[in-house]
C-alpha cells in the first residue's frame, strides 16, 4: 500500500511527545458562567390612575344628574321667579335670563364632563402605558445588550479551552496494568499509548502472546512518522531470529528449565528441575560460549552429529539417564531452527515480537518463556536500552517472571505495560504494582471483582461520541486515509530431516475508518449541543463494567483517583484536543477583538444605545 502523506494524515498526529493513555472528556460548557443580572421588568402604573377611573365610573350617573338636575333646576326656578320679580324692569329682567341661561349651561356642560370623566381616566392611564413600555424597551435594550457582551465572552473563554485532554499516568509510575477488553480496544489503546510512548520514551518493544498481531496500526504511525520497525513472527521467523543470543549458559538454562516445569503447579518436582538444570549445564558449560539451539540438540542425541570432536568426547564422560535426555531432547526440538539464518539487523525504534496462535501448546509454551528471558535480557543490556515494554496477553505468564520483570523495569526507570484479558485469580495477585486500566469485562464474576477493586458508587462520565462509536460501527473494510494493509500467511508442509512437519500462519489485516469521526468534527451537533446531549454517566458496578465501550477505560490512580479515558484514536481529528493534561489553568486570554465581534462592555448609564 502507498502510506499517505504525514502532513494529511491524522495518524502520525498521535507521535506527539507527551505520554498519553487516551483523552478525558471535559464538557467546557461546564465553566460557562450564566449571566446573573436579571431582565428589567416594566414600571407598574400609578394605582391613582386606576382609583380616578373606578370613582369616575361608579357615580358617572349620579353625577349626571346631579349636574342636570342643579344646573337646569336653578335656571327654570330663577327664571320664573326673577321673571315675576322683574317683569317691570327691563334691566333686571336682562341680568335673570342671562343668569337662568348661564345656570343651563353649567348643569349641561357638568353633566357632559361627569359624562366624559371615564373616557379621560381611561386616556390618562393609555398615556401611562405607552410611557412605561417605551421606558422598559429602553431598559430592555440595554440589558439585552450586556447579555449579548457577557455571552460572547463567555463563548471566547470556552472556546479556548481543551474539550479533550490527555489521561497521563501518574508521575514516577513506572507500570501499568490494562485488563479486559476486546481486540478493537486494545489495538486502539497500542496505537494512542503506543504513539506516544515511541515520541517520549524512543526505543519500544512490543510481545504480543494473544496470536492475534494488534500492533499492525502501531507499527504503520511508527512508519509514518519515519521511524524504523521490526516485526518477527514466532515460530515461522524462527531461523531469522534467535531468543537465546546474548544470553548466559546459566541464563538460558534457567529459561528453559523454567519453561519445562511452568505449567507443573508448583514448578513440579524440585529434585527433578535440579537434575535436569545439572544435566543442562553440564552440557552449556562444553559448548560455551556458542551455545545455540541446534548445538544444544547436538548434544542432546547420540553420535553428537555436528559438534567437533573435543566437545563430544567431553560430553561423553557425563552420565545421564536416558528417559531424561530423550524428554528434554523431545521438548527442545521444534526450536532447532532457531538463528540457523539470523538477520543482521540494527535494533529497531519499534519491535515486535507475535507469538502465533497455530503451534502446539508445548512450543507456545516454550517460546513464551524464552520470549520472556529474551525481554529481560533487552531490560538488562546497556547498549542500545529500551524505553518502554508492553506486553499483550500477560496472562500467559508466570506471576513470578512479571514480578522479576517489573522489578527490572522498575530499577532502570523503563515504562512496563501490561495487558490482561481476564481478571481471573493469578491477575489479581499481579495487578497493583502501578496503576490499573479497566476495559470492558463480559464475564460478570470478573466485572464485580473488578467494580470491588475500584469502588463500587464511584461515578465517571464518558462521552457519548465513544459511546456511539465503539462496536462493528467503526471496523470497516475500507481505510479512509489510503487503502488497507493485510498481512497473510501460508498452509502447507515443509520437509525436514525428521520428516515433513506441517505449519501454519494466519491471514490478518488492520483497517481503521476515520471518516465517522471527522464528519463529526466538521458538523455542528456535537459541537453545539447541550451538556445533557454530549455526556453519559456511569456508576461503577459490574453491569456497568460489562457494558463499558470497547473504546474506554476506567483508569484507577493512586489517591483513590478514578478517571474515564476514551481510547479512540480517531479523536484526535476532533477540534480542541490537547495532547496535554488538564492542570489546574489561569483563566484563558481572551482572544483580541475583531471586526465584528462584542468586545467592550455597554455602559450602563447609556441607555438606548442599542435600540437606536
Amino acid at each position: 500500500m502507498t502510506s499517505p502523506d504525514p502532513a494529511s494524515n491524522p495518524l502520525s498526529k498521535l507521535a506527539t511527545a507527551g505520554e498519553r493513555l487516551g483523552w478525558i472528556f471535559n464538557d467546557r460548557n461546564q465553566f460557562r458562567r450564566p449571566f446573573d443580572e436579571s431582565p428589567p421588568q416594566r414600571a407598574p402604573i400609578d394605582p391613582e390612575l386606576h382609583d380616578r377611573l373606578g370613582r369616575a365610573e361608579r357615580g358617572r350617573v349620579r353625577r349626571v344628574l346631579i349636574a342636570l338636575g342643579g344646573g337646569v333646576g336653578l335656571a327654570v326656578l330663577i327664571g320664573c321667579c326673577g321673571g315675576i320679580l322683574t317683569r317691570d324692569n327691563a334691566g333686571a329682567q336682562a341680568l335673570v335670563w342671562f343668569m337662568t341661561g348661564l345656570l343651563f349651561l353649567g348643569g349641561t356642560a357638568g353633566a357632559i364632563l361627569a359624562g366624559i370623566w371615564p373616557a379621560l381616566a381611561r386616556r390618562s392611564i393609555a398615556e401611562a402605558e405607552e410611557k412605561a413600555e417605551a421606558a422598559h424597551a429602553v431598559e430592555h435594550s440595554s440589558w439585552d445588550s450586556r447579555r449579548q457582551w457577557h455571552d460572547q465572552q463567555q463563548q471566547n473563554l470556552v472556546d479556548e479551552m481543551p474539550e479533550w485532554s490527555a489521561a497521563t499516568p501518574s508521575p514516577g509510575t513506572r507500570r501499568i496494568d490494562i485488563v479486559g477488553g476486546t481486540t478493537y480496544g486494545w489495538e486502539a489503546v497500542l496505537t494512542v499509548f503506543g504513539g506516544s510512548l515511541l515520541a517520549t520514551r524512543g526505543r519500544l518493544v512490543l510481545a504480543d502472546f494473544t496470536g492475534e498481531a494488534l500492533a499492525g496500526e502501531l507499527m504503520q504511525l511508527a512508519e509514518t512518522t519515519g521511524r524504523s520497525v521490526r516485526e518477527v513472527a514466532l515460530p515461522a521467523q524462527l531461523a531469522e531470529f534467535d531468543l537465546v543470543a546474548g544470553l548466559e549458559p546459566a541464563e538460558l538454562v534457567d529459561g528453559l528449565v523454567e519453561a519445562m516445569y511452568g505449567d507443573v503447579p508448583g514448578g513440579g518436582n524440585r529434585a527433578e528441575r535440579s537434575q535436569d538444570a545439572l544435566y543442562l549445564n553440564q552440557v552449556a558449560s562444553v559448548l560455551a560460549p556458542n551455545v545455540t539451539m541446534r548445538r544444544l540438540l547436538a548434544a542432546l542425541r547420540p553420535g553428537h552429529v555436528g559438534l567437533a570432536p573435543d566437545e563430544a568426547e567431553r560430553l561423553a564422560a557425563f552420565r545421564a539417564e536416558d528417559a531424561r535426555v530423550r524428554r528434554i531432547e523431545a521438548f527442545l526440538q521444534p526450536l532447532e531452527a532457531m538463528g540457523s539464518a539470523p538477520a543482521t539487523t540494527a535494533p529497531a525504534d519499534l519491535t515486535c515480537l507475535i507469538a502465533e496462535g497455530g503451534t502446539g501448546r508445548a512450543q507456545h509454551e516454550l517460546l513464551k518463556d524464552l520470549m520472556v528471558q529474551w525481554l529481560s535480557h533487552q531490560v538488562r543490556r546497556e547498549s542500545a536500552p529500551i524505553g518502554s515494554l508492553l506486553l499483550l496477553g500477560a496472562d500467559e505468564i508466570d506471576h513470578r517472571a512479571l514480578e522479576r520483570l517489573s522489578t527490572l523495569c522498575e530499577r532502570r526507570g523503563i515504562r512496563l505495560v501490561l495487558f490482561f484479558q481476564h481478571l481471573r485469580a493469578e491477575t489479581l495477585r499481579t495487578i497493583g504494582g502501578g496503576e490499573v486500566a479497566l476495559m470492558r469485562l463480559g464475564n460478570h464474576q470478573e466485572a464485580a471483582q473488578a467494580a470491588e477493586f475500584v469502588g463500587r458508587g464511584h461515578k465517571f462520565v464518558l462521552s457519548r461520541l465513544t459511546r456511539s462509536l465503539g462496536g462493528e460501527e467503526t471496523h470497516t473494510v475500507a481505510d479512509m486515509e489510503g487503502g488497507s494493509e493485510t498481512k497473510g500467511g501460508t498452509k502447507g508442509e515443509r520437509a525436514s530431516r525428521h520428516g515433513l512437519r506441517r505449519y501454519t500462519s494466519t491471514n490478518w489485516s488492520k483497517t481503521r475508518n476515520w471518516s465517522q469521526t471527522e464528519s463529526t468534527a466538521n458538523g455542528t451537533n456535537w459541537s453545539n449541543a447541550t451538556s445533557e446531549e454530549r455526556v453519559y454517566e456511569y456508576v461503577v458496578e459490574p453491569r456497568a463494567l460489562q457494558d463499558l465501550p470497547e473504546y474506554a477505560m476506567v483508569l484507577v490512580k493512586s489517591g483513590s483517583v478514578v478517571q474515564a479515558v476514551e481510547v479512540d484514536p480517531a479523536i484526535v481529528t476532533l477540534p480542541r484536543v490537547s495532547m496535554d493534561p488538564l492542570g489546574a489553568p489561569a483563566p484563558p486570554q481572551l482572544p483580541p477583538a475583531q471586526w465584528g465581534t462584542i468586545s467592550d462592555a455597554p455602559d450602563r448609564s447609556t441607555r438606548g444605545l442599542s435600540a437606536q
